[in-house]
């Protein structure tokens, strides 16, 4: 599926944006959040009606809503998305994380009020994309796939962990400078889907996996979609047009590793065995691509169609660039002990977090409603 948002316009737009459109907001003492977007597409207003979804107090310590900023994205959307390729999810788990890593991933010094804000984006682009993967498998289930699929109502206590982890990335990304690279370093291993280079190895193998082996009975895979080497750290390119960090940082990177007196190869190396960079990617691919095999009903989309299929692979796709141009920031910043850098990869690694741990939690939310797009006459 093409890309058809040119990055420089989608960032010319944000600016020019007013406070579009209106916004209606009601919490209930659930802890749950229901709000209202809108914003003009032309002659018509594009409105982005979001169902409840989870926003508990642990999650308002580290996140904050901005609906106005939400409708300025709405109404950049609109204006530069044709129509016919409107979608909530595209909106909210494409368009959105590609507008905050493009932030997150410059440079920075300490203190950034903009984090609470841009983490809840991250945690709407994740739960719902979730919530709609979910949605994908009971609208086209194989044979032996679970029905009723399992799923339970978000708690807060089931946030904890994010939580958690979004502090520890803002304690580094405040802290000093040896605190910021230490961070990005350590930041490269660490629990499967927490370490970047795992997270980046298991999601090529996914996205391999679903473009081939996997791949909807009746809908057709783009050719060259994506290329990768499995122990060729976060080299994938792509067929849709990439985020525009992402080649800065392999730049940045391939400069780092011939800089005099880098770590460069010491911190791909580590202990050397299972714990080499290469080893840890290698496994997460060769894990990507068995869990999502055909042979785990779970998680089959052999019976996708071809719109659900393409709208899986273009956020499929950017979720990778995003975790690639963080990895690859937080390889560059270690090797050659740039805290600017370091903490472009912190402050992004922080944005990961509710990207993959809100969607979980989406995924397996058997309460969880679909966001809509109406569409209304000024």
């Amino acid at each position: 599926m093409p890309n058809y948002i040119s990055r420089r316009a989608f960032f010319l737009g944000a600016m020019r944006a007013g406070a579009a459109g209106l916004a209606t907001t009601v919490i209930s003492n659930t802890g749950v959040l229901h709000n209202i977007a809108a914003a003009h597409s032309s002659s018509r207003r594009l409105q982005l009606n979001l169902p409840p979804y989870p926003f508990f107090n642990n999650l308002k310590t580290v996140m904050s809503e901005d609906l106005g900023l939400l409708n300025r994205l709405v109404s950049n959307y609109a204006r530069e998305t044709p129509t016919a390729f409107q979608n909530p999810i595209d909106f909210l788990s494409r368009y959105v994380p590609v507008y905050v890593f493009e932030k997150t991933l410059r440079p920075s010094e300490p203190d950034d009020p903009s984090l609470p804000t841009l983490l809840w984006l991250m945690h709407l682009a994740g739960y719902f994309g979730g919530v709609w993967l979910r949605d994908a498998f009971i609208r086209f289930p194989v044979p032996g796939s679970p029905n009723p699929r399992p799923g339970f109502p978000p708690t807060e206590a089931g946030f904890n962990s994010v939580v958690a982890r979004i502090n520890a990335a803002l304690t580094a990304f405040n802290g000093n400078d040896a605190e910021a690279i230490a961070y990005a370093e350590a930041s490269l291993r660490g629990a499967q889907l927490q370490g970047l280079t795992d997270n980046y190895g298991y999601n090529a193998g996914y996205l391999d996996q679903i473009l081939t082996g996997s791949k909807p009975t009746n809908a057709i895979a783009p050719v060259g979609y994506f290329i990768y080497h499995e122990t060729l750290l976060f080299d994938g390119t792509y067929a849709v047009e990439e985020i525009r960090p992402l080649d800065k940082w392999r730049k940045h990177a391939q400069r780092a590793a011939s800089r005099p007196g880098n770590r460069y190869a010491e911190i791909v190396t580590g202990a050397g065995g299972a714990d080499a960079l290469p080893a840890i990617q290698s496994a997460g691919v060769a894990r990507g691509k068995a869990t999502w095999s055909p042979l785990n009903t779970f998680l089959a989309i052999a019976n996708f169609d071809q719109p659900t299929y393409d709208l899986l692979l273009v956020t499929s796709a950017y979720f990778l660039q995003c975790i690639q141009a963080t990895g690859l920031a937080a390889l560059a910043a270690s090797a050659v002990g740039n805290a600017d850098w370091a903490r472009a990869a912190v402050r992004s690694n922080a944005m990961a977090v509710p990207y993959g741990g809100s969607y979980s939690i989406g995924l397996f939310d058997n309460t969880g409603q679909l966001p809509t797009f109406t569409y209304t006459d000024d």
